[in-house]
Protein backbone atom coordinates (compact mmCIF):
# COMPACT_ATOMS: atom_id res chain seq x y z
CA UNK A 1 0.00 0.00 0.00
CA UNK A 2 2.83 2.57 0.90
CA UNK A 3 4.62 1.79 -2.36
CA UNK A 4 1.64 2.40 -4.35
CA UNK A 5 1.08 5.67 -2.52
CA UNK A 6 4.50 6.72 -2.99
CA UNK A 7 4.18 5.88 -7.18
CA UNK A 8 0.92 7.52 -6.98
CA UNK A 9 2.35 10.91 -5.59
CA UNK A 10 5.14 10.52 -7.64
CA UNK A 11 2.84 10.53 -10.70
CA UNK A 12 0.73 13.36 -9.99
CA UNK A 13 4.45 15.64 -9.08
CA UNK A 14 5.52 14.23 -12.63
CA UNK A 15 2.04 15.28 -14.26
CA UNK A 16 2.15 18.40 -12.91
CA UNK A 17 5.85 19.05 -14.03
CA UNK A 18 4.89 18.52 -17.18
CA UNK A 19 1.42 20.54 -17.35
CA UNK A 20 1.34 22.93 -20.34
CA UNK A 21 -0.01 26.05 -19.26
CA UNK A 22 -1.61 28.55 -21.30
CA UNK A 23 0.09 31.86 -22.32
CA UNK A 24 -1.81 34.98 -21.14
CA UNK A 25 -3.74 36.43 -23.99
CA UNK A 26 -2.56 39.78 -22.55
CA UNK A 27 0.43 41.17 -20.52
CA UNK A 28 0.31 44.39 -18.66
CA UNK A 29 3.87 45.53 -17.10
CA UNK A 30 4.01 49.07 -15.27
CA UNK A 31 0.54 49.88 -16.67
CA UNK A 32 2.19 49.23 -20.09
CA UNK A 33 0.58 46.74 -22.49
CA UNK A 34 3.40 44.04 -23.75
CA UNK A 35 2.50 44.26 -27.44
CA UNK A 36 2.30 40.26 -28.02
CA UNK A 37 1.08 41.66 -31.62
CA UNK A 38 3.98 42.44 -33.14
CA UNK A 39 6.66 40.45 -34.56
CA UNK A 40 8.19 37.82 -32.80
CA UNK A 41 6.92 39.23 -29.67
CA UNK A 42 4.46 36.34 -28.29
CA UNK A 43 7.14 33.83 -29.39
CA UNK A 44 9.87 34.83 -27.79
CA UNK A 45 7.70 35.81 -24.14
CA UNK A 46 6.34 32.51 -24.63
CA UNK A 47 9.51 30.62 -25.05
CA UNK A 48 10.80 32.52 -21.32
CA UNK A 49 7.26 31.96 -19.84
CA UNK A 50 7.54 27.63 -20.90
CA UNK A 51 11.40 27.57 -19.58
CA UNK A 52 9.76 28.95 -15.59
CA UNK A 53 6.57 26.83 -16.09
CA UNK A 54 8.06 24.03 -17.47
CA UNK A 55 11.93 23.23 -17.71
CA UNK A 56 12.71 25.16 -14.57
CA UNK A 57 9.55 24.90 -12.52
CA UNK A 58 11.71 24.15 -9.39
CA UNK A 59 13.69 27.36 -9.36
CA UNK A 60 10.74 29.13 -9.80
CA UNK A 61 9.14 27.83 -7.19
CA UNK A 62 12.00 28.65 -4.77
CA UNK A 63 11.99 32.07 -5.92
CA UNK A 64 7.95 32.27 -4.62
CA UNK A 65 8.43 30.61 -1.19
CA UNK A 66 11.04 33.59 -0.79
CA UNK A 67 9.07 36.69 -2.40
CA UNK A 68 7.68 37.54 0.68
CA UNK A 69 10.16 38.53 2.63
CA UNK A 70 11.21 41.20 -0.38
CA UNK A 71 9.21 41.79 -2.34
CA UNK A 72 6.42 43.84 -0.31
CA UNK A 73 8.96 46.24 1.16
CA UNK A 74 10.49 46.78 -2.15
CA UNK A 75 6.86 48.04 -3.91
CA UNK A 76 6.55 50.25 -1.18
CA UNK A 77 10.10 51.77 -1.08
CA UNK A 78 9.45 51.98 -5.43
CA UNK A 79 6.22 54.14 -4.92
CA UNK A 80 7.93 56.69 -2.53
CA UNK A 81 10.40 57.34 -5.24
CA UNK A 82 7.60 57.29 -8.11
CA UNK A 83 8.67 53.99 -9.54
CA UNK A 84 6.09 51.44 -10.46
CA UNK A 85 6.12 48.57 -8.08
CA UNK A 86 6.32 46.08 -11.30
CA UNK A 87 10.24 46.61 -11.29
CA UNK A 88 10.47 44.93 -8.02
CA UNK A 89 10.62 42.06 -10.30
CA UNK A 90 14.10 43.09 -11.53
CA UNK A 91 15.08 42.36 -7.97
CA UNK A 92 14.76 38.48 -8.49
CA UNK A 93 16.10 38.50 -12.14
CA UNK A 94 19.39 40.35 -10.92
CA UNK A 95 19.96 38.50 -7.58
CA UNK A 96 17.60 35.51 -6.84
CA UNK A 97 16.84 37.36 -3.59
CA UNK A 98 20.21 36.54 -2.43
CA UNK A 99 21.14 39.67 -0.28
CA UNK A 100 24.95 38.14 -0.49
CA UNK A 101 24.84 38.00 -4.41
CA UNK A 102 28.77 38.98 -6.06
CA UNK A 103 28.89 38.92 -9.68
CA UNK A 104 32.53 38.92 -11.33
CA UNK A 105 31.74 42.70 -12.00
CA UNK A 106 31.92 43.69 -8.31
CA UNK A 107 28.22 44.23 -8.26
CA UNK A 108 26.43 43.42 -4.72
CA UNK A 109 23.26 42.57 -3.26
CA UNK A 110 19.72 42.09 -4.15
CA UNK A 111 19.65 44.64 -6.88
CA UNK A 112 23.21 44.08 -8.18
CA UNK A 113 24.42 47.62 -7.61
CA UNK A 114 27.77 48.52 -8.96
CA UNK A 115 30.33 50.31 -5.92
CA UNK A 116 30.21 53.47 -7.63
CA UNK A 117 26.57 53.49 -8.68
CA UNK A 118 25.34 52.50 -4.68
CA UNK A 119 28.21 55.17 -3.16
CA UNK A 120 26.53 57.84 -6.01
CA UNK A 121 23.09 57.10 -4.02
CA UNK A 122 24.97 57.22 -0.49
CA UNK A 123 25.42 53.92 0.26
CA UNK A 124 28.03 52.82 2.30
CA UNK A 125 30.89 50.16 0.70
CA UNK A 126 33.84 49.76 2.29
CA UNK A 127 36.02 47.06 3.59
CA UNK A 128 33.83 46.74 7.01
CA UNK A 129 29.99 46.82 5.64
CA UNK A 130 28.27 46.96 2.03
CA UNK A 131 25.11 48.82 2.32
CA UNK A 132 24.29 47.21 -1.13
CA UNK A 133 23.22 43.80 0.81
CA UNK A 134 20.54 45.23 2.72
CA UNK A 135 16.92 45.14 0.89
CA UNK A 136 15.70 48.81 2.26
CA UNK A 137 19.14 50.51 1.49
CA UNK A 138 19.72 48.75 -1.68
CA UNK A 139 15.98 49.43 -3.24
CA UNK A 140 15.97 53.11 -2.53
CA UNK A 141 19.36 53.33 -4.51
CA UNK A 142 18.14 51.10 -7.10
CA UNK A 143 14.89 53.38 -7.00
CA UNK A 144 16.67 56.29 -7.19
CA UNK A 145 18.43 54.84 -10.07
CA UNK A 146 15.23 53.51 -12.07
CA UNK A 147 13.68 57.26 -11.41
CA UNK A 148 16.87 58.72 -13.09
CA UNK A 149 16.21 56.26 -15.91
CA UNK A 150 12.73 57.32 -16.16
CA UNK A 151 13.66 60.47 -17.04
CA UNK A 152 16.24 59.99 -19.85
CA UNK A 153 14.53 57.12 -21.79
CA UNK A 154 10.44 59.01 -21.40
CA UNK A 155 8.78 56.84 -18.59
CA UNK A 156 9.18 53.75 -21.22
CA UNK A 157 9.32 50.16 -18.75
CA UNK A 158 10.89 48.47 -20.75
CA UNK A 159 13.87 50.78 -22.39
CA UNK A 160 13.88 51.27 -18.15
CA UNK A 161 14.73 47.09 -17.80
CA UNK A 162 17.00 47.33 -20.68
CA UNK A 163 18.55 50.37 -19.26
CA UNK A 164 19.17 48.52 -15.85
CA UNK A 165 21.15 45.57 -17.48
CA UNK A 166 22.82 47.41 -19.88
CA UNK A 167 23.62 50.94 -19.01
CA UNK A 168 21.59 53.48 -20.27
CA UNK A 169 24.19 54.95 -22.68
CA UNK A 170 24.25 51.65 -24.38
CA UNK A 171 20.15 51.43 -24.52
CA UNK A 172 20.13 55.49 -26.30
CA UNK A 173 23.13 54.68 -28.94
CA UNK A 174 20.99 51.50 -30.13
CA UNK A 175 17.93 53.43 -30.40
CA UNK A 176 19.60 56.09 -32.64
CA UNK A 177 21.63 53.98 -34.26
CA UNK A 178 18.46 51.93 -35.48
CA UNK A 179 15.83 54.46 -35.31
CA UNK A 180 13.76 52.80 -33.16
CA UNK A 181 11.47 54.21 -30.33
CA UNK A 182 10.34 50.71 -29.29
CA UNK A 183 11.86 48.04 -27.02
CA UNK A 184 10.28 45.56 -29.18
CA UNK A 185 11.26 46.78 -32.60
CA UNK A 186 15.05 46.92 -31.52
CA UNK A 187 17.85 44.44 -31.99
CA UNK A 188 19.95 44.24 -28.70
CA UNK A 189 22.79 42.14 -26.75
CA UNK A 190 20.98 38.37 -25.97
CA UNK A 191 21.59 38.49 -22.84
CA UNK A 192 19.59 41.96 -22.26
CA UNK A 193 16.51 40.76 -24.51
CA UNK A 194 16.55 37.27 -22.27
CA UNK A 195 16.92 39.68 -19.17
CA UNK A 196 13.95 41.65 -20.37
CA UNK A 197 11.71 38.67 -20.90
CA UNK A 198 12.49 37.46 -17.50
CA UNK A 199 11.39 40.39 -15.64
CA UNK A 200 7.62 40.25 -17.41
CA UNK A 201 7.76 37.01 -16.83
CA UNK A 202 8.50 36.81 -13.28
CA UNK A 203 5.95 39.32 -12.56
CA UNK A 204 3.33 37.24 -14.35
CA UNK A 205 4.07 33.99 -12.58
CA UNK A 206 5.03 35.70 -8.60
CA UNK A 207 1.66 37.86 -9.26
CA UNK A 208 -0.30 34.81 -9.47
CA UNK A 209 1.37 31.61 -8.78
CA UNK A 210 -1.65 29.37 -8.53
CA UNK A 211 -3.01 30.13 -11.65
CA UNK A 212 0.13 28.55 -12.80
CA UNK A 213 0.34 25.22 -10.30
CA UNK A 214 2.64 27.12 -8.42
CA UNK A 215 2.18 26.85 -4.21
CA UNK A 216 1.53 30.05 -2.54
CA UNK A 217 3.51 30.02 0.90
CA UNK A 218 1.83 30.57 3.67
CA UNK A 219 3.36 33.06 6.12
CA UNK A 220 6.39 32.21 8.09
CA UNK A 221 7.35 32.85 11.34
CA UNK A 222 10.64 34.80 11.76
CA UNK A 223 12.06 36.30 14.31
CA UNK A 224 11.93 40.20 14.31
CA UNK A 225 15.43 42.51 14.38
CA UNK A 226 16.42 45.73 14.74
CA UNK A 227 19.49 47.87 14.37
CA UNK A 228 21.94 48.52 16.96
CA UNK A 229 25.03 50.69 16.24
CA UNK A 230 28.27 50.02 17.40
CA UNK A 231 31.18 52.50 17.85
CA UNK A 232 34.43 50.28 17.98
CA UNK A 233 37.28 51.48 20.93
CA UNK A 234 40.84 50.08 20.50
CA UNK A 235 40.19 46.58 20.36
CA UNK A 236 38.82 43.93 17.78
CA UNK A 237 35.56 42.31 18.59
CA UNK A 238 35.04 38.55 17.46
CA UNK A 239 31.20 37.80 16.25
CA UNK A 240 31.82 34.95 18.56
CA UNK A 241 31.67 37.16 21.57
CA UNK A 242 28.51 38.73 20.36
CA UNK A 243 26.94 35.28 19.85
CA UNK A 244 27.94 34.85 23.05
CA UNK A 245 26.78 37.63 24.76
CA UNK A 246 22.96 37.53 23.02
CA UNK A 247 23.12 33.97 23.27
CA UNK A 248 22.10 33.37 20.07
CA UNK A 249 24.21 31.39 16.31
CA UNK A 250 26.96 32.34 14.73
CA UNK A 251 24.83 31.05 11.63
CA UNK A 252 21.62 33.12 12.91
CA UNK A 253 24.08 36.25 12.88
CA UNK A 254 25.49 35.83 9.66
CA UNK A 255 22.32 35.15 8.09
CA UNK A 256 20.81 38.96 9.59
CA UNK A 257 23.59 40.93 8.74
CA UNK A 258 24.73 40.19 5.29
CA UNK A 259 25.92 43.80 4.89
CA UNK A 260 28.77 42.83 7.16
CA UNK A 261 31.90 41.07 5.92
CA UNK A 262 32.48 38.32 7.96
CA UNK A 263 35.58 36.97 6.14
CA UNK A 264 36.49 33.34 5.63
CA UNK A 265 34.52 30.81 7.40
CA UNK A 266 37.88 29.13 8.45
CA UNK A 267 38.51 32.03 10.68
CA UNK A 268 37.17 33.83 13.55
CA UNK A 269 35.18 36.69 11.77
CA UNK A 270 35.37 40.19 13.89
CA UNK A 271 34.51 43.85 14.34
CA UNK A 272 37.59 45.87 13.23
CA UNK A 273 38.63 48.30 16.23
CA UNK A 274 37.87 52.03 15.00
CA UNK A 275 35.45 51.33 12.88
CA UNK A 276 31.54 52.32 13.06
CA UNK A 277 28.65 49.30 12.17
CA UNK A 278 25.53 48.87 12.31
CA UNK A 279 24.47 45.41 13.86
CA UNK A 280 20.98 44.03 12.76
CA UNK A 281 20.65 41.69 16.47
CA UNK A 282 17.30 40.15 18.01
CA UNK A 283 14.74 42.72 18.88
CA UNK A 284 15.19 44.40 22.54
CA UNK A 285 18.56 43.29 22.88
CA UNK A 286 20.49 46.62 22.14
CA UNK A 287 20.73 47.53 25.57
CA UNK A 288 22.03 44.65 27.01
CA UNK A 289 24.59 44.24 23.58
CA UNK A 290 26.07 48.06 24.26
CA UNK A 291 26.09 47.31 28.28
CA UNK A 292 28.42 44.32 28.36
CA UNK A 293 30.24 45.76 25.17
CA UNK A 294 31.14 48.88 27.54
CA UNK A 295 31.76 46.94 30.24
CA UNK A 296 34.62 44.92 28.77
CA UNK A 297 36.00 47.89 26.94
CA UNK A 298 35.38 47.48 23.39
CA UNK A 299 33.49 50.77 22.72
CA UNK A 300 35.01 53.88 22.03
CA UNK A 301 32.77 56.93 22.94
CA UNK A 302 29.60 58.06 21.05
CA UNK A 303 30.22 60.49 18.21
CA UNK A 304 30.57 63.99 20.57
CA UNK A 305 33.95 61.95 21.70
CA UNK A 306 35.79 63.45 19.00
CA UNK A 307 34.17 66.94 18.61
CA UNK A 308 35.85 69.55 18.85
CA UNK A 309 33.20 72.01 19.24
CA UNK A 310 29.56 71.98 18.39
CA UNK A 311 27.15 74.69 17.51
CA UNK A 312 23.62 75.22 15.90
CA UNK A 313 22.51 78.03 13.54
CA UNK A 314 19.14 79.69 13.65
CA UNK A 315 17.81 77.27 10.46
CA UNK A 316 17.99 74.37 13.59
CA UNK A 317 21.49 72.68 11.53
CA UNK A 318 23.77 71.51 14.10
CA UNK A 319 27.70 72.38 12.67
CA UNK A 320 30.51 70.12 14.76
CA UNK A 321 34.18 70.26 14.04
CA UNK A 322 35.08 67.03 14.51
CA UNK A 323 39.09 65.41 14.99
CA UNK A 324 40.47 62.39 13.07
CA UNK A 325 41.97 60.62 15.90
CA UNK A 326 42.34 57.02 14.94
CA UNK A 327 42.41 55.32 11.55
CA UNK A 328 38.83 56.13 10.61
CA UNK A 329 37.61 56.13 7.18
CA UNK A 330 34.94 58.70 6.13
CA UNK A 331 32.06 56.37 5.60
CA UNK A 332 32.18 55.77 8.98
CA UNK A 333 32.04 59.01 10.56
CA UNK A 334 28.96 59.96 8.00
CA UNK A 335 27.17 56.58 8.82
CA UNK A 336 28.07 57.83 12.46
CA UNK A 337 26.29 61.27 11.90
CA UNK A 338 23.34 59.76 9.51
CA UNK A 339 24.48 61.81 6.50
CA UNK A 340 26.35 61.57 2.83
CA UNK A 341 30.52 61.12 2.89
CA UNK A 342 30.32 63.16 -0.16
CA UNK A 343 28.51 66.21 1.55
CA UNK A 344 30.95 65.84 4.34
CA UNK A 345 34.00 65.82 1.72
CA UNK A 346 32.41 68.69 -0.25
CA UNK A 347 32.16 70.74 2.74
CA UNK A 348 35.80 69.98 3.92
CA UNK A 349 37.02 69.98 0.01
CA UNK A 350 38.88 66.75 1.24
CA UNK A 351 40.81 64.73 -1.85
CA UNK A 352 38.84 62.23 -3.10
CA UNK A 353 40.74 58.65 -3.89
CA UNK A 354 40.38 55.53 -5.55
CA UNK A 355 41.34 52.67 -3.90
CA UNK A 356 42.64 49.14 -5.06
CA UNK A 357 39.39 48.07 -5.27
CA UNK A 358 38.25 50.56 -7.29
CA UNK A 359 35.99 51.83 -4.83
CA UNK A 360 35.72 55.90 -4.20
CA UNK A 361 36.30 57.32 -0.67
CA UNK A 362 37.96 60.56 0.36
CA UNK A 363 41.55 60.77 2.35
CA UNK A 364 41.77 61.71 5.76
CA UNK A 365 45.01 62.16 8.31
CA UNK A 366 45.11 61.45 11.69
CA UNK A 367 44.62 64.77 13.79
CA UNK A 368 43.12 66.34 10.71
CA UNK A 369 39.79 68.46 11.85
CA UNK A 370 36.52 68.62 9.45
CA UNK A 371 33.20 70.19 9.35
CA UNK A 372 30.06 68.12 9.87
CA UNK A 373 26.33 69.61 9.22
CA UNK A 374 23.88 67.40 10.26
Amino acid sequence: MTVYFRFFTVLLLSVNAWTQYPFPSEIIFADHKVPLEKYDVKERLTKTFNTFTLDRRGFMQNLIDKEHNYLPLAKEVLKQWEVHEDFAYIMPVESEFDPRAYSQAKASGLWQLMPATAKMYGLRVDDFADDRNLLDRSTKAAAEHLNMLSQVLKKDPFFMIAAYNNGDSNVRNMMTAQKVSDFWEARSNAETEFYVEKVIIYKLLMSDPEKYGFTKPSAKETRSYELCTISMGSNNLYFSEICSILGITYRELYKANPHIKFGSYKSGGYISKYTSIELMIPEKSSPKLISELRKRNFLSGSPESSVVSSKKNSGGITEDVYEIRYNENIESIAFKYGVDWKEIAELNNLKIIKLSSGIETAELNRGMTIRILH
